[in-house]
């Protein structure tokens, strides 16, 4: 392990054999998307045991059990070996493809000469899904830009189509965090956050056991008990799709009651002086366009970043003759029809407990204290409150974020001590620091971001894509829009063309797509559709070529922890790691990075996928991808590694170190002194967009809601809301667990086993209350159906620890295809209940609604 810095490594673990030719790992598990540095221990050419590497201040030794368990698949007789084509041409749910294998080349020239046409009349005729984080960047998304299409897409209902597009917003960066090393008090607000379930699940449960034995409080605020609720001091069970609700009475109480809100904080270091017009806009200097703040000292209006302000947070103040209120002084009125008796009607929590769990927020935060820390002393602000997919699965999804994100801000908690924070808003070196928009608001750095510079001037225009990405401006995964533009004939004529072929590369659609029947029929429209996968899965079913893929422990990629994603703050350090193979691939099998290179030198387009490659890792030099020349992932890797660590440090140097790391310096680890933009706490910027989107898309005619973009949040109600059938009278909730991993880890059979032992995952959880109500036993087979059709058999669990109005379902299971193997037929499919609809998809960010009503009978 090589360290550019002073981490102390721990020692190597003990080998497990006494044979003399084991052989100890350094690569990294992909089982999530944390990529956790792992030893892989290799017997005779075998994997008999994976652990955390204790060289990496990642990791740290430490591995959850689906990383431990990965081993398991490496072995698996299902796994596909070699290409297989479809000889059945119908398609459909449980319909036998009837696949023949084929060889390599034959399969290759199938897919080459379809995308070699395409290619030469429209581009864009190819889509490409993939969740692979690691493959994305640095084949992906060039292979993509280098054909010439703009359909690519991730993510799905089960991932964080609504929380990335916030958190750029919010934070400037991709990924979010509680810095638990000074936290006192702590808010899980449909998150799991420290309990082995999220990104860095290994290092922040560490964190987590280590705040808790030092004091902290933890809240969970969630309709199920889930496993951060079994462990925290206070679990608050909450009415789905209502926490927004909650969180604007949290604000107006420590805004308007309880005056627990850093007005310091606000007037530096936010939009909250901003003086605002009539039309909701900032107020803005006729010469220059800069946002007006007051300036009481001078009794006049200034620029934002006029040398010396002190400018005004509250009031109302006459800018040519008329009175104009703040940014804050209209979200302090706009919180306050936000009673803890309104909310609690909405929300089903009590006004008590709003009230309390409020002021103990407020409190526990310290506003106006400081900490010395290596000895520099900054701003103390030991509370936070995070959100995660749970708040964040509804049509009203940037709503609600945005209502709870606005928590922090008023405190004050923002890249300080105890507070939340982004992942890396200053990157190496210090590198990240100047990005500032024209009114001094934070954009993404381009290393962290999807839009950089573009985020806050991004041009809106008539679709390109048909993810629509081109008129949605926050739009994310996009995954949900590209399903119901594929289903509905009017949004499908927009576009000038259809798509021809798509490329599904470790994504299984059919299992974590809104709705398995609209799927479905989307991928029955798509004339030819090639899957890289590594057992037949739901998706297979609808695949005309099947590329067998690498297993982790078989492939290479280079800087698994993206700085973006799984490269934490928490671990007080940067660090570059790599995957690499422990044991040799199977014969037939190829890292499906590899083929998709093969793939464009087949096509012919190379030399553009070199020069793309280039301009996105800024490969100069001797550094540069020459020409047209072939270089495979292991070449591109290698390139791209020294270009970012040193002309030493390239793939050999990671194969044999296993990671290079930096010390953190404290800016690092707490910006906030450092940063020069302001965060919003007035989001001026998304009606600014409104009229655009609005515009574009009634000159195509098709309906997209822009009622949310607003530059206050407020509380929604989903749809599920207004359905009115008696029979649908319970509320479907998804949520995860910490032994199984969207759909990729239910044949394992290890998790498999631990799952059948657990309580909870393989059953419908429903509330004691409610189950007596309705004759239902802990045990009985139930059919559960949602207000679409969609219909599940499971078995019933009876629990104190779920909101009486709610079913739960855990997980990303109820797989029905061969290719599960112990995982076929194990717990309920929740995307089987899910439809595709307008009405149910947020139009900001693009995150389809998940919150649906369901009815339970015994089967």
């Amino acid at each position: 392990m090589s360290t550019i810095g002073t981490f102390v490594p721990g020692p190597m673990p003990p080998k497990t054999s006494g044979a003399k030719d084991e052989a100890w790992v350094h690569t990294s598990c992909d089982y999530c998307n944390a990529n956790c540095p792992v030893i892989a221990h290799r017997v005779n050419g075998v994997v008999v045991k994976i652990e955390g590497d204790p060289q990496s201040p990642h990791s740290r030794g430490r591995l959850c059990s689906k990383g431990q368990s990965a081993l398991m698949t490496v072995y698996d007789p299902k796994r596909v070996t070699s290409p297989l084509k479809r000889t059945n041409p119908d398609k459909g749910i449980g319909v036998d493809p009837k696949f023949v294998p084929i060889s390599w080349d034959e399969g290759l020239d199938i897919v080459a000469q379809r995308l070699k046409k395409i290619h030469q009349t429209n581009p864009q005729q190819l889509a490409i899904a993939t969740w692979d984080v690691n493959v994305m960047p640095t084949v992906v998304i060039p292979f993509g830009n280098a054909f010439g299409t703009t359909n690519l897409m991730g993510t799905s209902f089960s991932c964080g189509d609504a929380i990335h597009p916030l958190t750029y917003l919010i934070n400037g960066t991709f990924q979010q965090e509680i810095d638990l090393d000074y936290c006192n008090y702590a808010i899980l607000l449909g998150a799991q956050y420290g309990f082995n379930v999220g990104v860095n699940s290994t290092l922040i449960a560490q964190k987590m056991a280590d705040a808790r034995m030092r004091g902290m409080k933890v809240v969970v605020v969630d309709p199920v008990g889930t496993q951060a609720a079994a462990k925290a001091d206070e679990w608050v069970p909450i009415r789905p799709g209502t926490d927004a609700a909650l969180a604007l009475a949290m604000v107006n109480l420590l805004i308007n009651e309880y005056g627990l809100f850093d007005a310091e904080f606000l007037k530096q270091h936010t939009n909250g002086p901003y003086l605002i017009a009539a039309d909701g806009s900032y107020m803005r200097e006729k010469a220059t366009r800069k946002a007006l703040v007051w300036d009481p000292a001078r009794n006049q209006a200034v620029a934002w970043d006029t040398p010396g302000v002190d400018p005004a947070l509250e009031g109302r103040h006459t800018v040519a003759g008329a009175a104009h209120p703040t940014a804050f002084q209209l979200l302090k009125e706009h919180v306050k029809t936000y009673s803890p008796e309104r909310a609690s009607e909405i929300t089903s929590v009590p006004p008590t407990t709003i009230r309390r769990i409020a002021r103990d927020f407020g409190e526990a935060a310290k506003i106006g204290s400081k900490i010395v820390v290596d000895g520099k002393e900054l701003p103390y602000r030991p509370a936070a409150i995070k959100p995660f997919n749970g708040v964040m699965r509804h049509s009203h999804a940037t709503l609600t974020g945005l209502s709870v994100l606005l928590l922090n801000l008023v405190i004050g908690g923002m890249y300080v001590p105890g507070s939340y924070r982004g992942t890396n808003l200053l990157g190496p070196n210090g590198v990240w620091r100047d990005h500032v928009e024209e009114d001094g608001l934070l954009v993404p750095p381009d290393e962290l971001g999807l839009h950089g510079e573009n985020f806050y001037n991004r041009e809106v225009r008539a679709p390109e894509s048909i993810t629509w990405r081109e008129m949605l401006p926050f739009g994310f995964g996009l995954g949900a829009i590209f399903q119901m533009n594929m289903l509905d004939p009017k949004r499908a004529k927009i576009l000038p063309y259809s798509i021809d072929t798509l490329i599904v590369g470790r994504h299984n659609l059919m299992m974590t797509g809104s709705g398995s029947k609209e799927t479905a029929e989307a991928l029955k429209k798509i004339p030819f559709i090639v899957e890289f996968s590594q057992e037949l899965d739901e998706t297979s079913e609808f695949a005309d070529m099947v590329f067998p893929d690498s297993h982790a422990l078989e492939r290479l990629n280079i800087f698994p922890q993206r700085m973006r994603i799984a490269c934490s703050p928490a671990s007080g350090y940067f660090y570059w790691g790599i995957q690499q193979p422990v044991v040799d691939l199977p014969p037939g099998v190829r890292h499906w990075g590899d083929v998709m290179l093969e793939l464009a030198d087949r096509v012919g387009f190379r030399e553009n996928l070199n020069a793309t490659l280039n301009a996105a890792f800024k490969l100069k030099g001797d550094l540069a991808l020459q020409g047209a020349r072939p270089y495979d992932n292991e070449q591109i890797s290698d390139h791209i590694a020294k270009a970012t660590l040193g002309p030493d440090k390239g793939v050999d140097f990671l194969k044999s170190q296993g990671m290079a790391t930096k010390k953190r310096d404290v800016d690092e680890n707490y910006p906030m002194s450092q940063v020069k933009a302001r965060f919003p706490i007035y989001f001026e910027v998304i009606p600014r967009f409104a009229g655009q989107v609005k515009a574009v898309s009634s000159e195509l005619g098709v309906e997209v809601d822009t009622s949310d973009y607003v530059a206050l949040p407020e509380w929604k109600a989903c749809p599920a809301y207004d359905h009115k059938d008696p029979q649908f009278d319970l509320f479907g909730v998804n949520y995860k667990v910490p032994l199984q991993f969207q759909s990729q880890t239910a044949r394992n059979p290890w998790l498999n086993e631990a799952s059948e032992r657990h309580r909870y995952v393989h059953y419908v959880m429903i509330n004691a209350e409610t189950a007596n109500r309705k004759g239902i036993k802990d045990g009985d087979e139930v059919i559960v159906e949602s207000q679409f059709g969609g219909k599940q058999r499971g078995r019933a669990r009876v629990s104190e620890v779920i909101h009486p109005e709610v079913l739960g379902v855990a997980g990303v299971l109820g797989g029905w295809s061969q290719g599960k193997g112990v995982g076929r037929g194990k717990g309920v499919h929740y995307g089987s209940f899910l439809t595709l609809d307008p009405k149910r998809i947020d139009w900001i960010s693009s995150a389809a609604d998940e919150c649906v009503r369901l009815k339970i009978t015994k089967a």
